[in-house]
């Protein structure tokens, strides 16, 4: 008998599939098929994805001979310069220069222009909006845009080319090589003369880190990642926590309004509770590895589903309610060890910004249709909200 098909249809896109709860209880450490067709051992309990997340010896490279494929299709993950598929010594030096520029420190110096982009969009907006289109897919991008140094003319461009690169906006093959080729061609000519207002940019091209320069193909790497991958997960890490706060009569976004210092902590609550849905990050073992449910063999692919890692009672207690109030905790949706996701703080600072923008200019924020129809679209990267009517006051 086959393994079953993964990902996993969800009737409620914003909670996790239903079959992540029941492997928890009987399967735990069984496999599932991916739409390549290769087969995974899919981890879906807190302390088998913590362990897994921080285990070096479950590889993300990708493009290891015959490493198993999460689709058929081409995929931003199979990229040889993604930094996720560098060798571990290279991966280090261009993941350390990274996180030193997205350090919490230098995040503080990027948070105004997130502030001044999010406040330039809701004036652009009338009493009604697709909040999607208007303000979560735009403000992580024209923000990193502005970290980056690449004009805001140029932003609708950028976003094909990053929606191409990452499948986030399915393409055929063909254009989609085509595109990616010139988002590459286009962002060799940022790097190669950056902009004295671009934070970002300069951060990762002067390193403090004197010996760990990057060379050009790692910038335009690394750049590439930011505006695509940094650009569309917090865009709908944005719209499905929206949508979260405002199901269920708006009673979460409300109770926000009244207490606005439980801004950071519904943001901390936000990235566990919605996460980016029912997908699952790809590991393969270059060893046999022990975890707490089971041993990984040696060439054998793993799943580690974030979302239902992070819906596990035993790690919280009432893990499919929403708590402002619950304990701190780390959350592992973020990876861990020598993967642990550089933009983290980033990531934060953008969600926390973005909400209270909204909390400001919009207490009386209401969607315009019911919950149940709201269109979702699965993707390689999420479930992302298509689209998010709402009114404004």
């Amino acid at each position: 008998m086959n393994a079953p098909a993964f990902p996993f249809p969800s009737g409620n896109r914003l909670a996790p599939a239903p079959e992540f709860a029941e492997r928890r209880k009987t399967c735990p450490f069984g496999t599932v098929t991916l739409p390549s067709g290769d087969e995974a051992i899919l981890l879906v309990r807190h302390e088998d994805v913590a362990a897994a997340a921080a285990e070096p010896r479950l590889s993300r490279n990708h493009v290891l001979p015959d490493a198993p494929r999460n689709s058929a299709e081409p995929n931003f993950l199979y990229d040889p310069e993604l930094l996720i598929n560098q060798a571990d010594e290279a991966h280090d030096r261009v993941h350390r220069i990274a996180t030193q520029a997205l350090n919490n420190t230098r995040v503080a110096r990027y948070v105004p222009v997130v502030e001044l982009v999010a406040g330039r969009l809701l004036d652009a907006m009338g009493p009604t909006a697709d909040l999607v289109e208007e303000y979560c897919a735009k403000l992580p991008l024209l923000t990193m845009c502005s970290l980056l140094g690449i004009p805001e003319a140029d932003a609708d461009r950028v976003r094909r080319w990053s929606g191409a690169y990452t499948l986030a906006t399915p393409v055929p093959p063909d254009e989609r090589a085509a595109l990616v080729a010139e988002f590459t061609a286009y962002l060799r000519e940022v790097v190669a003369a950056p902009r004295p207002d671009a934070p970002l940019l300069l951060d990762l091209v002067t390193p403090p880190d004197t010996d760990a320069r990057l060379d050009r193909d790692e910038l335009v790497s690394i750049v590439r990642l930011l505006v695509s991958a940094g650009v569309e997960a917090p865009s709908g890490v944005l719209g499905r926590s929206v949508l979260a706060l405002l199901s269920d009569d708006a009673a979460h976004w409300t109770a926000l309004v009244e207490s606005r210092e439980s801004v950071p902590a519904a943001v901390d609550e936000l990235l566990r509770h919605v996460h980016m849905g029912n997908v699952a990050a790809l590991r393969v073992a270059t060893a046999e590895v022990h975890l707490p449910s089971g041993t990984v063999a040696e060439g054998q692919a793993v799943l580690l589903a974030w979302i239902a890692a992070l819906h596990d009672p035993t790690a919280y207690d009432d893990p499919d309610v929403f708590r402002v109030d619950r304990p701190a905790r780390k959350n592992i949706g973020f990876g861990g060890g020598r993967h642990y996701c550089p933009g983290v703080g980033f990531a934060r600072a953008l969600l926390a910004v973005a909400l209270d923008a909204l909390l400001d200019r919009a207490p009386g924020l209401r969607l315009t249709v019911r919950p149940d129809e709201i269109v979702f679209a699965e993707r390689d990267i999420g479930t992302l909200v298509t689209s998010l009517p709402v009114r404004l006051g």
